[in-house]
């Protein structure tokens, strides 16, 4: 049985997004990409599924690592899903579940060493 596309129809989008912070600042990995109706032509809502995070340690030295989603449809209210201490070379899978985020939604990291992590993004997001 196959699925016909066309009006109505959701499209899955697989994909990787990578960053290495280059500042202790609270960066910006991923923002879910917003709807737009009147746009020519109509950009339709987003939602996304993330997969996995993986954060390795490029420095040589052991650094604090904090990874937050921002949860745009509640007050930006930041959830901490990593603070700990990565080791050199330490390589780590974060999540033990998929996460879901809707519209403007954001996944930021922040490291105590600028040049220091590296994270790693597994997302599928659905339109």
């Amino acid at each position: 049985m196959s699925q016909q596309q066309g009006r109505g129809s959701l499209v899955d989008t697989f994909k990787s997004v990578s960053l290495q912070p280059t500042t202790t600042a609270n960066t910006t990995v991923y923002t879910v990409p917003t709807g737009d109706s009147g746009a020519v032509p109509p950009v339709p809502p987003t939602t996304t599924i993330i997969k996995s995070i993986i954060i390795s340690n490029i420095s040589g030295s052991t650094v604090n690592t904090k990874v937050r989603m921002l949860d745009s449809s509640n007050s930006n209210l930041e959830a901490l899903l990593h603070d700990d201490n990565l080791s050199h070379p330490e390589v780590k899978e974060i999540l033990t579940h998929p996460i879901v985020l809707e519209q403007a939604d954001q996944i930021k990291i922040q490291a105590a060493t600028g040049n220091a992590v590296e994270i790693l993004l597994s997302i599928m997001e659905i339109t």
